[in-house]
């Protein structure tokens, strides 16, 4: 295997420099344990370890949102099979490097924000600073307290052909990748542990141990104890898997821009229990979403306020805002003389060659040789995408000269860097692939230096010559191995303080939120189920066409599944025509998320409020959340097969039960615990009256009665439950009696009420005067009237009269009603709807006094 790579990738690897392969055609000396490792286990057994890595990640949910893609939310996360490795000797000068930068970038940061010498004396061109969106002019003179400005930064490191490493981008905003990188080496080291242990890996667990310890060390306020978030833009974007990872790993709170409010200038954490003081942020918000008051007015992604707070010292924003001023290319171009300057030394790593529009030498130039260049904006966004010469008709060429020739300050030009190919498992073969390595620095409070993580994510692309590599563009991911010098232990868990205290059980309002109606829709689809599973069963069994005069138990069935999930008029409209032939009709409420009420919304409702909580629920219980997703995956599929979406069903009931067992298993019984249950118990009593009402409360023959009243204890998982208690035949006093009034049974409504006003009991009360909560008085109201009830007297044993059902039905109405008033009263007493967030700030031009 490695001896056929040598021959296409050793020698003929010009104009590309190879990791793997020497251009004599041998392996070189790093990568020779590996290489032989390789080399024993075969294409087959690396493939088979390549689906083990898949399997892995794939059970540990980690994903990836790509854009470009309808079908891209959640999708899985690749991982190459093959590292990308570093000797010892020549980490030591990347590190060297990487450290020198970091602390450059930091002198630049607090300079810019600062006194400004390096724009007064010329180092800095002004108008590359102060036309760059990045520059904030909200943010100057705002510091944060010691040495370190630049707190977390991340350099994506390509290698030229001859050997040597460059810097393409620096990334000082929000830097992203650490939570896959962890996860990626977790995943290695559970494949290979032999490779990693017989080639001395190092591990990468000191930098996210001093990340926690640093992050902690940057509050103003509270110091013995500090609050740190980490603000997500939330579940849509394209790396919310690390978001939640990393926050369960930290041990921080995961929070959206709604779970914060500013006052007093103070920030807060919006819970249940009231209003919580927030010490330090870890955003992964781009600076400019983070306070619509002062930056984008249109942004629902941050907090009014929170640049207030910032200046009042009241709070610590990592990265500060205003970092991203860093990201700016044409920065690369200063940075020689910077260092020199700054530093008293030469630049250790350097940029890509890089030509700023703004002066009129480096312009010519770039005009003059656009083919044959990279140009970017200096502002980094989605829209301003690079222009690569050589793949430009002359008409875009020209477009572009004449837009460099008009706004020179705004692009930069970049020399085409031919990246250096690592050995890449693409199909049953070992590929050259260009790779790129993006490095993570964190600030260490305690020895006041920058901390290298000994690896980083590289990304691979199967396409050579390629000059994008990302994610999004379909680059595939590698763990990156740093040799070291002595036997690695391993991964050690993210360690705290010294100190242990337990920390008091916060949870904010929005994540409530989502437990409430993630509960909510979990016993919905669970209902939803169970019902279609019976009314499919009972479709099978029919003898021809239906015919609603004598079909009348499926006929039934039909109408109370449309009732059941609201989707009317359904089977109950006055055409009975979806009834003769309801395949349509039942393909529709299996697969159609986009039409409420149907499984796939119920589905797809409580797989969205299942991500938003990720960092809440335990490993296992991911790994059931993304099985149900897949089984979900596979049912739209086979959206024109009722038999396989019977199959579908009898997995669904699997993973959903093994979802709710999980959560009772694993939980503790603290608010986010008594949320969900809430939800879920509310649903499954609604569910439950629904049901009784809509199949029960007709007026049929007694021959159909007891088939129905054998479906309807089928749907609720009770068949069993009253052939026990009973053993006799099938008597609606005892149907109703076991699935409304026991509250001994786990599935009666008695016992689902009892258990909410218990759970409720426990939550912060909101009712400040006294007495009962309103919510407690629905539940007390709804309960008291089925333990007063008589069902004797509503469903007397054998009589089928119209009598019975009509005060059956007003019971079972008048119920429904108090339920969906306890629901409303519970869901306003604990999370308020977000306000709107307005801008007093229509743009960010002016400058600042120089």
């Amino acid at each position: 295997m490695i001896e056929t790579y040598l021959e296409r990738s050793g020698t003929t690897a010009k104009p590309f420099f190879d990791e793997l392969a020497a251009p004599e055609g041998v392996v070189r000396e790093h990568w020779k344990k590996l290489a032989h490792a390789y080399d024993e286990l075969g294409i087959e057994k690396m493939e088979q370890r390549s689906r083990e890595i898949s399997q892995e990640l794939r059970d540990n949910g980690v994903t990836y949102n790509v854009y470009s893609d309808p079908d891209g939310i959640n999708r899985p996360w690749k991982l190459d099979p093959v590292p990308m490795v570093f000797s010892q000797q020549e980490w030591e000068n990347i590190e060297k490097g990487l450290v020198q930068r970091a602390e450059l970038l930091n002198l630049i940061l607090s300079d810019i924000y600062g006194e400004r010498k390096l724009i007064k004396e010329g180092f800095i061109p002004f108008e590359m600073v102060f036309t760059h969106k990045g520059f904030l002019r909200q943010a100057d003179k705002i510091k944060i307290p010691g040495k370190f400005q630049l707190i977390q930064y991340s350099a994506d490191l390509v290698r030229g052909p001859l050997g040597k490493m460059w810097v393409l981008h620096d990334r000082t905003d929000a830097p992203s990748g650490a939570g896959y990188t962890l996860e990626n080496r977790a995943a290695m080291t559970r494949v290979f542990p032999d490779l990693i242990r017989e080639n001395q890996v190092r591990k990468i667990s000191s930098y996210y141990q001093t990340l926690k310890n640093t992050l902690t060390k940057l509050a103003l306020q509270n110091k013995e104890n500090p609050r740190v978030v980490l603000l997500s833009p939330g579940t849509a974007n394209e790396t919310y898997f690390e978001h939640a990872y990393l926050a369960s790993s930290l041990g921080f709170t995961l929070v959206f821009g709604q779970d914060l409010t500013v006052s007093d200038g103070y920030v807060w954490l919006k819970t249940l229990k009231g209003l919580e003081k927030v010490d330090v942020i870890v955003r992964r918000v781009d600076d400019i979403f983070c306070d619509p008051l002062e930056f984008l007015g249109d942004s629902h992604l941050g907090v009014v306020g929170l640049m207030e707070a910032v200046r009042q010292k009241k709070v610590t924003i990592i990265n500060p805002l205003g970092g991203r001023i860093l990201e700016n290319p044409g920065l690369m171009a200063f940075l020689p003389r910077l260092c020199k300057h700054l530093l008293n030394e030469e630049l250790i790593l350097p940029s890509v060659a890089t030509w700023w529009c703004g002066h009129e030498k480096e312009k010519k130039y770039v005009l003059d040789n656009l083919p044959f260049l990279i140009i970017r904006s200096i502002y980094r966004s989605n829209e301003n995408r690079p222009y690569i010469g050589s793949e430009l008709s002359k008409k875009q060429i020209e477009d572009l000269r004449k837009e460099i020739d008009t706004r020179p300050y705004l692009y930069v030009a970049q020399e085409v860097v031919s990246f250096s190919t690592t050995p890449s498992l693409v199909g049953n073969n070992l590929e050259a692939c260009n790779a790129i390595v993006r490095s993570y620095i964190v600030a260490d409070m305690d020895k006041e230096v920058y901390h290298v993580m000994p690896g980083g994510l590289s990304r691979s692309f199967p396409t050579k010559g390629e000059f994008i590599i990302s994610n999004q563009t379909g680059g595939i991911s590698k763990d990156t191995w740093v040799l070291g010098p002595s036997p690695q232990s391993p991964i050690k868990p993210i360690v705290s303080q010294p100190i242990l205290r337990q920390v008091k059980n916060i949870l904010p309002s929005r994540t409530g939120e989502s437990l409430f109606w993630l509960g909510r829709y979990l016993d919905r689809a669970v209902s939803n189920v169970r019902m279609m599973r019976v009314v499919l069963k009972i479709y099978n069994e029919r003898d021809d066409e239906i015919h609603p005069e004598t079909n009348q138990t499926l006929v039934i069935l039909l109408k109370s599944l449309s009732l059941l999930t609201g989707t009317l008029p359904g089977f109950t409209a006055a055409d009975e025509s979806k009834l003769r032939q309801p395949e349509k009709e039942l393909l529709s409420l299996a697969v159609e998320a986009g039409r409420p009420g149907t499984l796939a919304q119920s589905l797809q409702s409580f797989l969205t409020n299942g991500y938003a909580v990720r960092d809440r629920l335990s490993l296992d219980t991911w790994r059931i959340l993304d099985s149900i997703s897949e089984e979900f995956e596979l049912m739209k599929e086979n959206g024109n097969d009722l038999r396989k979406i019977y199959h579908n069903l009898d997995q669904f009931i699997i993973k959903l039960m093994a979802f709710i067992g999980l959560n009772n298993d694993n939980m503790t019984r603290a608010s986010s615990w008594r949320l969900l249950n809430i939800g879920r118990f509310l649903e499954s009593s609604l569910n439950t009256c629904t049901i009784l009402q809509a199949a029960l409360g007709n007026n049929v023959k007694l021959d159909v009665e007891k088939q129905l009243m054998e479906l309807v204890l089928m749907c609720n998982e009770s068949l069993v439950t009253y052939r026990y208690l009973y053993r006799s035949t099938l008597q609606l006093p005892g149907v109703f009696n076991l699935l409304l009034v026991n509250e001994d049974n786990p599935k009666s409504v008695a016992f689902l009420i009892a258990k909410i006003d218990e759970l409720l009991s426990h939550l912060p009360d909101n009712h400040k005067d006294g007495g009962l909560s309103p919510a407690h008085k629905k539940l007390l109201e709804a309960l008291t009237m089925i333990r007063l009830c008589d069902i004797n007297k509503m469903v007397p044993s054998g009589n089928t009269g119209d009598f019975s059902k009509r005060e059956l039905n007003g019971f079972l109405h008048h119920l429904i009603t108090v339920l969906g008033q306890a629901s409303t009263i519970i869901f306003e007493s604990y999370f308020s709807p977000t306000q709107n967030q307005y801008s007093f700030v229509k743009s960010n031009n002016t400058l600042p006094e120089l």
